[in-house]
């Protein structure tokens, strides 16, 4: 996939992907829950994928790496928010 500039990634998203995965969702259903386009959804699953966080094609898995990025980023936005980061809507 070539990439037109630098990816910069939303940490919201990341975290929601990282979670979606952890909960064991298909690929398709974090596609669809992530909030972004499925080409951009691809993107932040290279990006993943390029720094061990994330493994597989079809089927998408978490690397021990990137559960502990879940779960450390769920944390952090817990505390900077006072929500879980699953009810944090994007402004």
């Amino acid at each position: 996939m070539k990439r037109r500039g630098r990816f910069y990634p939303d940490l919201h998203v990341v975290t929601k992907i990282l979670l979606l995965l952890a909960d064991g969702r298909s690929r398709r259903e974090a596609a669809l829950l992530s909030g972004v386009s499925y080409s951009r959804f691809q993107q932040y699953v290279e990006y993943l994928k390029e720094r061990g966080f994330v493994t597989g094609d079809e089927e998408l898995r978490l690397t021990p790496k990137g559960a502990e990025a879940a779960a450390r980023l769920a944390q952090l936005i817990k505390e900077l928010t006072g929500e879980e980061p699953r009810d944090v809507k994007r402004k």
